[in-house]
């Protein structure tokens, strides 16, 4: 079975990360999450950009592929333009393309969600509703047709399920072996 390229996109609060992080964890696929990264970046590189964090990810996504290793995305992906960007890694490098977008129906509960959320990233402190709110704003919308949309207000077992369902199990038994 050829590798995976499995990209988790969606605005701060929606579960991507906590889902991305089980999938790499039961793939034992290696994660990129754009947030660490950038924040590593900007330690050496100041005046590194939110753009140069998504360059970075997915030119390390390539080099796995290119390994033949599934690999984890978890970022905004705000633009398209860089979801066709590792559409096109993907197809480059023979690999399947599972993109996911995290979203949460209820309104109240994603609020909470993102109030409440952790600093897991040491040093990147996690954004407020105000944010989410502009970022919402510039957000562009996925493309129906092979996104996975997959909902907060769901369990995390449920969504991490149809992930799964998704990217199908044998890719899970073979990157175990």
């Amino acid at each position: 079975m050829k590798p995976a390229l499995i990209l988790f996109s969606g605005l701060p609060g929606s579960g991507k990360t906590t889902l991305a992080r089980l999938v790499a964890q039961r793939l034992h696929a290696p994660l990129l999450a754009k947030d660490r990264i950038q924040r590593v970046l900007r330690d050496y590189v100041p005046a590194a950009t939110g753009i140069d964090g998504y360059h970075l990810i997915l030119d390390l996504a390539a080099e796995q592929l290119a390994l033949e290793l599934s690999v984890v995305l978890d970022a905004v992906f705000t633009l398209d333009g860089f979801r066709q960007v590792a559409r096109d890694i993907a197809t480059q490098n023979d690999a399947a393309f599972f993109p996911i977008y995290c979203y949460c129906s209820d309104e109240a509960l994603w609020r909470e969600r993102v109030s409440r959320r952790v600093q897991y990233v040491p040093g990147w402190k996690p954004v407020g509703w105000e944010a989410v709110e502009r970022l919402r704003q510039h957000f562009q919308p996925w493309d129906q047709g092979e996104t996975l949309f997959v909902d907060a207000a769901c369990s995390v077992e449920a969504n991490l399920a149809r992930v799964l369902d998704r990217i199908g199990e044998p890719r899970v038994a073979r990157q175990n072996q």
